[in-house]
């Protein structure tokens, strides 16, 4: 290095601050020309590195056997595809996966996507034949397993089931006991990963046909709950289960409710007329306040406007309404038909879930309400389950373009207990109170009872309906069901229905019997009383539907009579559709065309 160079940088003290770093630079820069200055890495630093990259923190893995080579994403839009622009990876060769997620992701679906070229590391050699997308909704940032079984779940969420009901639907067909996000790999269950692979079996089998994409998907997987197992499923199920709307729970609860919500109740019949005319009745759904309200309303065919209904649809169960067992035990007033379930007092609103209480009994009430596009769905998806075939065979046809739909589901915390006010007594002097028929009753209905055990000592009481068979009590207060036109013959034994005293009011008697054992001998052609269980207990249900539910008959004491009632366990679900003015009007005109040619 030149010497004046050097002599001349140390000694101009006028140099700036900025003259002073180029200096430096032009030092070191003649240094390294001059090949002095140190050691390699003081003169030849290594190239800065970039921004460091975030640890993915989101994780879990893809499993069906474990897979690799499998796209996985965040479906941040909820579009049910791997979009550009959302957090996605593909799975390791142990079927792992990991994504850069923060809080937000919590709610939201992770995608699988299989295509032909990804691996099942259960099936050596295996290549799938179509491809499939698996999913599950983000519950934390570790352990988010995407199997068959976290898929069917999801599909049971979007058929209109709650995150509850779903889950238990499908822990049914594993047995009932299984963590239903687990890795079944990792814990040696081969139940679950035997039916696992016979799901992605039966979901490839008709992806090969037809589409593997979420919508083929969701259908598979609701037909096999349908069917009860994987293998009776068929094209039919898949078809069947395709049309249904998809409900999503992306509303707003309170902007909903803003404006009337309507559901068709079912058909009652005016038998003043003669002949006797149709009637129509709708339930309006309501929020006035605090409270919100789900009101029955009618129209005849030869009227111009709906009117409130005094009994609503319930009567067509001969229903004319109901005593209740209050949160206190104790029995509410009387409530008549057309409010029996339907009146709430609203606690709070979050999103698309409203808590309160039932008004009638002061139990917990929770009303989940979610949206279906109903494009060119058929107008059956929308009517009560008791509807007849006849009729929904008559109603043919879909709504029209940008149609909404929603649904409602409700369940309570404790248990609803009811007693029935029916028409359908069967006696020639059946007992009025508050204004109508109380029936049935057990025992002696002159007689004032005082507990209810004296039905223990009571004469025959039928079991559930007349023609189901007869209770008997032993003296040691077992009970036994027999056959009403053979006395010496048992349907069932004390070992397959027993009784104990309620909880919450010691005069209500539960029959405890499984509906299988009912069924066994209620359908059985020996019996001959095949149907007896499909008789209507209210406008949506039968004996059937209720005893499948979990729901179980009692015995109670209610003003010195013994009746029978009954038990709906609490959580369980019941699903109402729910249509805004302009779509119900459509469902109306496509009803009384039906009705044309049924009634």
């Amino acid at each position: 290095m030149p010497k004046s160079l050097k002599v001349k940088i140390q000694g101009d003290r006028r140099l700036s601050a900025t003259g002073l770093l180029t200096a430096a630079a032009m030092s070191a820069s003649l240094l390294s020309a001059c090949g002095g200055g140190g050691s390699d890495s003081a003169t030849n630093p290594s190239t800065p590195a970039g921004p460091t990259q975030p640890t993915p923190n989101l994780t879990g893995k893809a499993i069906d056997g474990y897979l690799v080579g499998a796209k996985v994403c965040l479906d941040v839009d909820a579009s049910g595809s791997c979009d550009a622009g959302e957090p996605s990876t593909t799975t390791d060769e142990s079927g792992g996966f990991g994504l850069v997620a923060d809080a937000a992701a919590i709610g939201k679906t992770l995608l699988v996507v299989v295509d032909t070229n990804t691996k099942d590391k259960s099936r050596p050699g295996f290549s799938f034949p179509a491809g499939f997308v698996l999913s599950t909704v983000v519950d934390g940032m570790t352990g988010q397993h995407v199997t068959p079984i976290t898929t069917m779940v999801q599909a049971q969420v979007q058929s209109g089931k709650s995150q509850a009901a779903a889950e238990q639907a499908v822990a049914s067909l594993l047995g009932g006991k299984v963590n239903l996000k687990d890795d079944y790999i990792a814990n040696g269950d081969s139940n679950t990963s035997a039916f696992a692979a016979q799901v992605v079996d039966k979901v490839v089998e008709f992806a090969k046909a037809d589409r593997g994409d979420t919508d083929t998907v969701r259908a598979v997987m609701n037909a096999i709950v349908t069917k009860g197992g994987v293998t009776p499923v068929t094209q039919a199920d898949v078809d069947a289960a395709r049309a249904k709307p998809v409900y999503t729970a992306d509303v707003d609860a309170q902007a909903l409710l803003a404006e009337p919500l309507y559901t068709y109740a079912g058909t009652l019949g005016d038998f003043t007329s003669t002949p006797p005319k149709p009637v129509l009745v709708r339930q309006a759904w309501t929020r006035n306040g605090q409270g919100l309200q789900a009101s029955m309303e009618e129209l005849s065919l030869q009227a111009s406007g709906w009117i409130p209904s005094p009994t609503g649809a319930r009567a067509l169960g001969g229903i004319y309404g109901a005593y209740a067992l209050k949160a206190d035990g104790n029995w509410s007033a009387f409530i008549p038909a057309a409010v029996l379930d339907g009146a709430y007092n609203v606690l709070a609103t979050q999103g698309n879930v409203i808590t309160g209480t039932d008004a009638n009994t002061g139990i917990g009430t929770r009303l989940e309400f979610r949206r279906a596009v109903l494009d060119s769905k058929a107008f059956v998806n929308v009517m009560p389950p008791s509807t007849s075939g006849d009729m929904l065979a008559a109603m043919t046809g879909g709504f029209g373009g940008s149609t909404t739909g929603y649904a409602v589901i409700r369940s309570e915390d404790r248990d609803m207990v009811t007693i029935p006010a029916s028409s359908q007594c069967g006696s020639p002097n059946p007992m009025v109170e508050d204004g109508v028929q109380q029936c049935p009753l057990l025992g002696t209905p002159t007689n004032q009872y005082t507990s209810v055990l004296d039905v223990l000592t009571a004469p025959p009481v039928p079991f559930l309906l007349p023609g189901l068979g007869y209770l008997r009590f032993g003296p040691n207060g077992q009970l036994v069901v027999y056959d009403g036109r053979d006395a010496s013959k048992t349907l069932l034994d004390s070992n397959k229905v027993s009784w104990s005293l309620y909880a919450r009011n010691q005069n209500v008697m539960v029959l405890n019997v499984k509906y299988g054992d009912i069924a066994a001998y209620a359908d059985s052609a020996s019996y001959g009383m095949p149907g007896m269980l499909d008789a209507r207990y209210d406008r949506d249900q039968s004996y059937r539907d209720v005893l499948q539910l979990g729901a179980k008959f009692v015995i109670a004491l209610h003003n010195g009579h013994l009746r029978y009632g009954l038990l709906v366990p609490a959580g369980v679900e019941t699903s109402t559709a729910l249509l805004k003015q302009p779509a119900f009007d459509q469902l109306i005109e496509v009803v009384k065309q039906a009705l044309a040619t049924t009634w």
